[in-house]
């Protein structure tokens, strides 16, 4: 299916880390996905959506394939059901168990956009998408899907792996066959993965001591640091990106190429927040499901809408579960109703409260010290 402009606009709906399993059919849990996903499709009828990996749990891909296949059938019904082009990348745990190839051809059989453009580079799915004009002839926008691979070689160094050497000359190889097609000009491009870049870490700053409580902690190198958004970063930072702590350029790669607008990923079930770093939009996606740890009601989506006329105007904005009116069969009465703020302030609360109890303690010990 070629993709291509309509009305001059081309609308992008990003679903993070759903993280699905097989008792779908009676786990309320899945409901409330559903709910998520068939409000947000009725109300931005996108011309694309994009899986941003760890779509589901695959341990059973060996033992029961119809099981999985019957599964991601289960959670891309709303999509393709409505004739929505559905994309996806693979994440860290869809490498867990082996076999992505197996996995890349179950999601093939079900309909879904995903391949493998070059079988010689690391990774299991490596390839891009074209955006033509509404006439349907010239490309005009190109959506990279990367495959950010699972965990590092050397643990000690990171946890996380990166994009691999090979992919970014792929990538760079690609984008120089794309700009003959642009009029020798990079062609305006996303790209798509699922474990964030290290540069993440540009966008958010030190929190200050009494802003503790009200910060993330950082993830591996950064673990013994809390952090906040810096001004001009947008939404909620709710953990420190996890992200490898060995950079292998990506990112310096998407610089010296050009045409990338902006990366958006998925990895980090808790954060929103996204801003621009030299010029490139970063984009954290929180999980649209309510499987694996989540932030109560935050579940959300975001729509990302590309100008056809000025490609590099894109508006996005995210949308949570409680925001289209929606009520959760799987969340308590706490968390099924608080707002977000009040849910921020309840955790600093506890921090406080933590604090000042551990002060009286030690006044008390004290105390009875000099008593005696």
């Amino acid at each position: 299916m070629k993709l291509k402009f309509k009305d001059g606009k081309f609308k992008i709906l990003l679903f993070g880390d759903i993280h699905e399993h097989y008792d779908y059919k009676t786990n309320p849990a899945f409901k409330d996905m559903q709910k998520l996903m068939n409000a947000s499709l009725d109300e931005y009828k996108p011309d694309l959506c994009v899986f941003l990996g760890d779509n589901c749990n695959t341990e059973l891909w060996e033992t029961d394939a119809p099981k999985l296949k019957e599964l991601m059938s289960a959670v891309c019904e709303p999509i393709l059901s409505r004739n929505i082009p559905l994309a996806a990348i693979l994440g860290n745990h869809e490498h867990d168990h082996g076999g992505c190839d197996k996995i890349v051809e179950m999601y093939q059989e079900i309909g879904v956009i995903i391949r493998n453009e070059d079988p010689t580079i690391s990774g299991d799915a490596n390839f891009k998408e074209l955006i033509y004009s509404s006439d349907g002839e010239t490309p005009l926008f190109c959506l990279w899907f990367i495959d950010s691979n699972n965990v590092y070689p050397d643990r000690e160094l990171s946890h996380y792996d990166n994009v691999h050497e090979d992919q970014i000359e792929w990538f760079e190889k690609e984008s120089e066959k794309l700009k003959e097609l642009n009029g020798g000009k990079p062609m305006p491009s996303f790209v798509f993965q699922h474990t964030p870049v290290p540069e993440e870490y540009d966008l958010l700053r030190e929190a200050k001591f009494w802003e503790i409580p009200f910060a993330a902690k950082g993830y591996g190198k950064h673990s013994g640091k809390y952090y906040m958004g810096k001004k001009g970063v947008s939404g909620y930072v709710g953990e420190g990106p996890c992200s490898p702590d060995v950079n292998s350029g990506q990112f310096e790669s998407w610089k010296k190429v050009g045409g990338v607008l902006g990366g958006f990923f998925g990895h980090d079930h808790l954060n929103e927040f996204s801003g621009y770093v030299d010029g490139i939009l970063l984009a954290q996606h929180k999980t649209a499901g309510f499987r694996a740890y989540t932030d109560g009601c935050r579940s959300c989506v975001r729509l990302v809408t590309i100008d056809e006329k000025n490609p590099t105007r894109f508006p996005h904005e995210v949308k949570r579960f409680k925001q289209f009116g929606l009520k959760s069969e799987s969340l308590g009465p706490i968390l099924r109703t608080i707002t977000d703020r009040q849910s921020m302030a309840l955790h600093a609360l506890g921090y406080i409260g933590g604090g000042l109890a551990a002060v009286g303690a030690i006044a008390f010990l004290i105390a009875k010290f000099l008593i005696k």
